[in-house]
């Protein structure tokens, strides 16, 4: 068995799409370029047939172009076709501003795929916030997806003429662009790829996977003293997708999705290395602020809420589940640990683009024998836990006003924080301009006391409690309280303590290295262990040595099966017997 890591890095200005305004003044009536060019991915393209010379073939593969073009996704076509030459009477422009400036190693152009049509000819010119020019460059694309490469830095507008196209008498069909490059890296141009994937089955943390990489460039790219070098558009957020191929014995290569990371520090070691440090799309939510509030809601409405802009996916069983309670202003991430927690559902982005919030399964879905395993695997057992208390909250509101805030504030907008949940209803001494249940934002035109009124919200607690059976009989007491978990109320506090004590009750943890395979982050599976002994459990851990081949550090936590339980048989394990 042999094996490749590929490492695809999005080499891009990460905030240049989201901040960009395209205009052009030769673009088809029904294009939607603010639409179409802001979108992160472009749909798949359907191939339309068109009066342009020899585009339309009856073979049956083209379709008939649409009485109503509007709706679909276009990019930038032009109104006029290019020449019997292929060149433009009147070239078409697409300008794009920003307000921000922006720095990029190059533009990447995306033409119209389904029928291969791309300019072959194209002028840009990169202007800095004074309207100087900082940069030109002519390019002569060969393919529908082209690099036009040229590092400038601090951009503020970037101006696209399109001279020629490849073919004669059609039209300029460009789908889309990028700020910036897509690279891939290798076989030996992959030094080290590490990667760590972890899980919390309750979701009382919120784990983030991280990527180690060590790449090289033998053409000087990672120099810091090159000035056609890429270390100098490096940004926070930059998409690495890594690949592990494996050859089989067969001959046959199967290629595993291992991730996708942003690049979060970074660093060159020489002119030719370059390492990276990435983590996953949960680390993203750690920078990224949360307003937080009261919801009396379906978690499908508060997921969209946690992860207004992020990929993500729940579980379909988990949609329409009741969510009641309270989230103070956090980060996103720390919304999202609450939210898992109350639902006793897992988050996780390994092997994915997306945030994945579903229940851990509960069924083992494969055995790792002894013969995927290295020599020197560890059991240990974990401390036993007798009981569990989980505080239920719920939240009422004043029967009264009261003041929620005074003190003297300068002229200027100002943010004022409530320590508790509250319902505005009154402000003096300023504006109020905006507010939610923890805090709102005034105005103050001269400097002078503000007082904002309303009606606070008193957290109502009960505990509901639960405790271990069949415990041995000189078990000293170690009950877990959970006092912190804010959504969780009376309605769903005994569910989540019947699931908190049976995580528990599996102490057995196995550490052991094996032949990487199918399974992922908590899936439940079996392992051989000392003696014809196994261990049922979920997998909470999995560390690659990527270049080192497809091998994994596991680590699973769960109950140990005696040595006459019978061998694996599909979802099923007949005879098994567990202890705590």
């Amino acid at each position: 068995m042999k094996t490749n890591t590929r490492v695809h890095f999005g080499l891009y200005d990460v905030t240049a799409r989201g901040d960009s305004e395209p205009t052009s003044e030769q673009a088809q009536p029904f294009c939607n370029l603010e639409r179409d060019l802001l979108t992160e991915t472009p749909p798949s393209l359907t191939k339309y047939g068109t009066l342009e010379q020899k585009q339309f073939l009856m073979d049956g593969s083209f379709s008939l172009f649409p009485d109503d073009p509007a709706p679909k996704y276009w990019g930038l076509w032009s109104r006029e076709q290019s020449g019997t030459d292929g060149k433009f009477l009147h070239p078409p422009v697409l300008e794009v501003a920003f307000s921000q400036d922006h720095s990029s190693a190059g533009i990447t152009l995306h033409f119209y795929a389904p029928t291969g049509d791309w300019a072959s000819d194209v002028l840009i010119q990169w202007y800095g916030a004074n309207a100087e020019l900082l940069g030109t460059g002519r390019f002569a694309p060969n393919a529908v997806d082209y690099y036009c490469a040229k590092k400038v830095e601090g951009y503020r507008r970037v101006k696209i003429t399109f001279l020629a196209t490849s073919r004669p008498q059609r039209y300029l069909k460009l789908t889309t662009l990028d700020y910036g490059v897509s690279m891939t890296f290798a076989g030996d141009e992959v030094v080290t790829a590490h990667i760590l994937e972890s899980i919390d089955p309750l979701a009382s943390e919120l784990t983030i996977n991280t990527l180690d990489l060590t790449l090289f460039n033998g053409n000087g790219a990672f120099s810091i003293l090159n000035p056609n070098g890429v270390i100098d558009v490096l940004q926070h957020k930059q998409k690495f997708t890594v690949y592990e191929d494996v050859r089989q014995d067969d001959g046959q290569t199967v290629s595993h999705n291992m991730g996708t990371f942003y690049l979060s520090e970074w660093e060159n070691s020489s002119d030719t290395l370059a390492s990276f440090t990435a983590t996953d799309a949960v680390g993203l939510l750690d920078s990224a602020p949360y307003e937080g509030g009261l919801y009396d809601t379906t978690a499908a409405q508060l997921a969209a809420d946690i992860l207004a802009g992020y990929d993500y996916e729940l579980e379909d069983a988990l949609q329409q589940e009741s969510v009641r309670g309270y989230l103070p202003s956090c980060t996103r991430r720390e919304a999202l640990q609450q939210f898992a927690f109350a639902l006793r559902a897992v988050v996780d982005c390994s092997r994915s683009d997306k945030i994945r919030i579903y229940r851990a399964p509960t069924r083992p879905s494969s055995l790792i024998t002894y013969r995927r395993k290295w020599l020197g695997s560890k059991v240990t057992l974990r401390p036993l836990i007798t009981g569990v208390e989980v505080t239920a909250h719920q939240y009422v509101q004043d029967a009264e006003d009261s003041e929620l805030f005074r003190d003297t504030l300068t002229a200027g907008e100002h943010t004022v924080s409530f320590s508790d949940p509250c319902q505005v209803s009154g402000c003096s001494g300023a504006e109020l301009r905006a507010y939610g249940y923890n805090s709102a934002q005034v105005f103050v035109s001269e400097a002078g006391e503000v007082i904002i009124t309303g009606r606070k919200y008193l957290d109502q607690q009960t505990v509901v409690s639960r405790r271990a059976s069949d415990l041995p009989a000189n078990a000293q007491d170690n009950v877990l309280q959970v006092e912190d978990a804010t959504l969780v109320g009376p309605g769903n506090a005994p569910a989540l303590a019947e699931h908190i004590l049976a995580y528990y009750a599996g102490r057995y943890e196995q550490d052991f290295t094996m032949l990487a395979g199918a399974e992922v982050l908590a899936d439940m599976v079996i392992v051989e262990s000392f003696g014809g002994e196994k261990v049922r459990g979920t997998i909470e851990q999995m560390e690659f040595d990527l270049t080192g081949g497809f091998v994994a550090d596991a680590l699973v936590v769960g109950k140990r099966l005696g040595a006459t339980a019978s061998a694996y048989a599909g979802e099923i394990y007949a005879g098994e017997r567990s202890v705590i």
